[in-house]
């Protein structure tokens, strides 16, 4: 009574079309399965004698042909009832894969905290008091809530074959300092004190902060604190703050001392009196610098530095509404980025970017020293190979042979040292001249007669008045491009 005649293969998979249609023996019955096993069409012929299908005869039908799963039985019942003949029904689709989810976790800290930058206000200004280094937790917060994967569910094609999923996967436990988890519920991560919570590795420590919450003045003197500190206050003059982290002031700084192996954040600046003096593994964060040395192993991003002496082995980055270097000296071996450079009055300011002279000139002396040691070493080993070559032409390792050859080998292990030592050297200077490779001076605004450009050994006084410049070093000379 049926036919399962197999299509061709090229019009498999196709849901209905008069070309494939045309494929079958539209005299008898049959039932078309897709090439993915996804639908099942049914065609139906007249019985003889005019008598009416029953839906479990149209069940029946379907099961012989390999049909299963996933009928529709409502468009069965249809096509029985109603004597839907010689027009192919679709009766069958496969139940489609629920794809399970994979465990994760979510946080209630930023995460993403060291990668601060101050907020850049509607008038363009610079919000350094929205920037803090110190992400400050009270014992038993939540830090962090783990979701457990979720299974998913296979599908079924229409032939009651399974359809496979991925596999879903957990993540292990939290690890890191100073948490613990949640009486009851082990997916709940909870500062186990009071601090700083960070991020770093794929782990939570929450380590100590130091917290003055007053000013720190000469009666004070000194702060040394191994972790972060935080001062609510003002920092005045004489005074001295060591920290192995991060420092950030709330305050006003004046001609103090600060040291830090982190980021140092001012958040009011620092009237410096050319006596105060920043130093930092990190980088300087401040709404403004005046009168100050600042070296700095990171950037240092300012709305205004006024006479100041600046290092940076990054960047120097003028912000803000203001954007503005007035006079000292400023090298960020990175490039210097500002709106204003200089005044109307003419103070001279000395921009640097890029490689120092100095540094240059290290690399000479180490490359000269590396051939210099190169050569000794050669003599020395040509030494040894005539001693060598004497105590066994002779057979006896005289006194005077034996001390020629001790001494020799001593030369050997001291030149081997001071080599490694000196590539050593030339490793890290050819590494800051590849970071200093490139950079540029660019002035977004207004740029003052009375300015020195200078970029690597080279040095540019500017002569008149302009504006929206960049300057680099091209070929041993400093050229400029106006910016669009």
């Amino acid at each position: 009574m049926t036919d399962n005649k197999k299509q061709p293969r090229d019009f498999q998979g196709v849901d209905v079309g008069d070309s494939l249609f045309d494929m079958y023996d539209k005299s008898r019955t049959y039932v078309r399965i897709t090439e993915n096993d996804r639908q099942a069409w049914l065609y139906l012929c007249p019985k003889e004698g005019g008598v009416p299908y029953t839906k479990n005869e149209l069940i029946e039908l379907l099961r012989e042909n390999d049909v299963v799963a996933g009928l529709n039985e409502d468009n069965l019942i249809a096509m029985a009832k109603k004597k839907v003949y010689e027009r192919e029904i679709k009766v069958a689709e496969y139940i489609a894969p629920k794809e399970g989810t994979d465990g994760y976790y979510e946080y209630f800290f930023d995460v993403n905290r060291d990668r601060k930058k101050p907020l850049i206000r509607e008038d363009g200004s610079v919000d350094y008091q929205s920037m803090n280094t110190v992400n400050s937790v009270q014992e038993g917060d939540v830090l962090a809530k783990y979701h457990p994967a979720v299974d998913g569910v296979p599908g079924i094609d229409v032939r009651g074959v399974e359809i496979p999923i991925r596999p879903v996967k957990n993540l292990p436990a939290l690890k890191g300092k100073g948490i613990v988890t949640a009486p009851g519920d082990e997916n709940v991560y909870l500062a186990a004190q009071e601090g700083k919570v960070e991020y770093r590795g794929g782990k939570i420590f929450v380590n100590n902060v130091h917290r003055i919450t007053g000013d720190v003045d000469q009666l004070i003197g000194k702060i040394e604190f191994y972790g972060d500190v935080l001062i609510a206050g003002n920092v005045e003059a004489g005074t001295t703050v060591r920290v192995g982290k991060s420092l950030t002031i709330e305050g006003t700084v004046e001609a103090a001392d600060l040291t830090a192996g982190g980021d140092i954040i001012l958040k009011r600046g620092i009237q410096g009196n050319q006596k105060a003096k920043i130093v930092c593994a990190g980088d300087v964060y401040a709404d403004f610098i005046e009168h100050t040395t600042v070296q700095a192993r990171g950037n240092v991003e300012a709305n205004i530095i006024l006479n100041s002496h600046i290092e940076a082995d990054g960047k120097v980055v003028l912000t803000g509404k203001k954007g503005t270097l007035i006079g000292g000296n400023v090298h960020g071996t990175k490039g210097i980025d500002c709106k204003e450079l200089g005044n109307e009055a003419e103070v001279k300011t000395v921009v640097h970017a890029g490689c120092l002279p100095e540094v240059m000139t290290k690399q000479r002396r180490f490359l000269k020293e590396e051939e210099e040691l190169k050569l000794e070493m050669e003599e020395v080993l040509a030494g040894l190979m005539d001693v060598e070559g004497k105590i066994k032409a002779s057979g006896n390792k005289t006194p005077l042979l034996a001390m020629q050859l001790a001494s020799l080998k001593e030369r050997k292990t001291n030149l081997e040292e001071r080599t490694a030592e000196c590539r050593e050297n030339l490793e890290a200077v050819n590494a800051y001249m590849d970071k200093a490779r490139g950079s540029t001076v660019k002035v977004e605004g207004n740029l003052y007669k009375g300015s020195i450009i200078c970029i690597d050994q080279c040095k540019m006084p500017v002569t008149d008045n302009t504006m929206y410049m960049e300057y680099r070093n091209i070929s041993g000379m400093i050229a400029g491009n106006v910016l669009i």
